[in-house]
């Protein structure tokens, strides 16, 4: 099974259907062009939250706390003013927070982004918590990284303690 369907296969609540992700408006609006990779991920969990904390946005979305346009540019503005740490690490990628895509957010305020590469099987996962200087960089794809987290292959230094839940699952909310 891929890591696509290992997450698609934890227990799972709300609306199954599909989720719509406008990539055009998306992709002129962020000035980017999204790996197919990181698309297929968005059309099977955008609007989903994972343990009731971990929201992943949708392209499109009504609801601006959910939209993946409107966090990703509050975010990249975060990036550039506040967080000297993260500017330097972006800088070693030959990356600037105004290329970063803000794919999701937790209810503590924390941020995860995928980081841009000319290469689009190069991109990465960067997890910022939402108030201090913890990041984690995951060289892999979006789905992989959040399997490894809810599984406890990867132990965070952005998430707290009590994320995941011993037997992880996720609320589908495709319309959100």
């Amino acid at each position: 099974m891929t890591d696509l369907e290992l997450l698609a296969s934890f227990p799972a609540t709300g609306e199954a259907g599909p989720v719509i992700n406008d990539w055009e408006a998306a992709e002129e609006a962020l000035n980017t062009t999204f790996p197919a990779v990181f698309k297929t991920f968005l059309g099977a969990f955008g609007g989903a939250k994972f343990d009731e904390f971990l929201r992943v946005y949708r392209a499109g979305a009504e609801n601006a706390y959910a939209d993946l346009v409107a966090n990703t540019l509050t975010a990249r503005h975060t990036m550039e003013v506040t967080r000297d740490a993260i500017r330097e690490l972006l800088a070693e990628r030959g990356v600037k927070p105004s290329q970063l895509i803000c794919w999701g957010g937790t209810d503590n305020a924390d941020m995860c982004f995928l980081v841009p590469d000319e290469d689009p099987e190069r991109w990465a996962v960067l997890t910022v918590i939402g108030r201090g200087r913890e990041c984690d960089l995951y060289e892999g794809t979006v789905e992989s990284y959040l399997l490894r987290v809810l599984r406890g292959d990867i132990v965070s230094e952005v998430f707290p303690e009590d994320f995941p839940d011993e037997e992880p699952s996720y609320e589908r909310n495709p319309w959100i």
